[in-house]
């Protein structure tokens, strides 16, 4: 663990998968972390344990980000225990992969929405209002948005929606030396892949990539870290496509 930075990061959906990665990434540069959650708190409470053993600082805080309310009681109480907010990372975002539009339901449509473009949207927005100035605002979005391919024509959307908002928050916040970016993850080995996607499938996307293998979490964690870094303070309004070189 690295000396701290006297920094605090909110990462949603932080229980499993890349946010996981990231929560503790961040917490490994000395950045106090507020991992964030939905439903059963014991994968969050395994987090905040790993980090606090490695001599970090971080905390749970419920929050379904589908709810705007919860999402605005997530900051506040966040910075009622931190004292502020330096760092956004708007992860938390579910899927539906391999069904048609023709068989897209109103019921998937709202699901999808609800969390990956209405929830990150008021994240961003909630991150713009309380965000310390030279702050950094990371939005995870996915690289189906970039290569879609059938079958994603509910969850590709979803997830381009959050770019476009990410650059236009980049150009409202640069007066106040704040940095806004996207971070676009290829296919990455997480829980809600191995939920999608067969074992199988998942085999034959590794083959063809560039790298010869699936993205990990800490492979995510390790962009969105640089991006949060003095190092990335110079990349604003971007789009980091972070898949190993892959076109998928």
């Amino acid at each position: 663990m690295t000396t701290s930075t006297n920094k605090t990061a909110i990462v949603t959906g932080a229980a499993t998968g890349i946010g996981r990665a990231i929560a503790i990434r961040l917490a490994k540069d000395g950045i106090a972390v507020a991992v964030n959650y939905v439903g059963d708190s014991k994968q969050a409470d395994a987090v905040v344990n790993e980090i606090r053993k490695a001599g970090g600082i971080a905390r749970g805080f419920p929050a379904d980000v589908s709810n705007v309310s919860a999402i605005i009681t997530l900051f506040d109480t966040v910075i009622q225990e931190f004292g502020g907010i330096d760092i956004v990372v708007a992860n938390a975002g579910t899927a539906i992969m391999g069904i048609p539009i023709a068989d897209v339901t109103e019921a998937d449509f709202d699901r999808i929405n609800t969390v990956n473009y209405k929830g990150t949207y008021f994240v961003l927005q909630q991150a713009a209002k309380h965000i310390r100035n030279g702050g950094r605002i990371i939005q995870i979005s996915s690289t189906s948005s970039l290569y879609p391919a059938a079958g994603l024509g509910i969850y590709a959307p979803s997830k381009a929606a959050g770019k476009v908002v990410t650059e236009i928050l980049a150009q409202e916040l640069g007066h106040r030396q704040i940095s806004v970016n996207s971070v676009f993850p290829g296919p990455t080995r997480t829980p809600l892949m191995e939920k999608e996607v067969s074992k199988e499938e998942m085999e034959r996307i590794a083959q063809g990539m560039n790298l010869g293998r699936l993205g990990e979490p800490e492979d995510i964690a390790g962009a969105v870290a640089f991006l949060a870094s003095p190092e990335g303070a110079w990349i604003n309004g971007q789009q980091i496509i972070a898949n190993g070189g892959g076109r998928i």
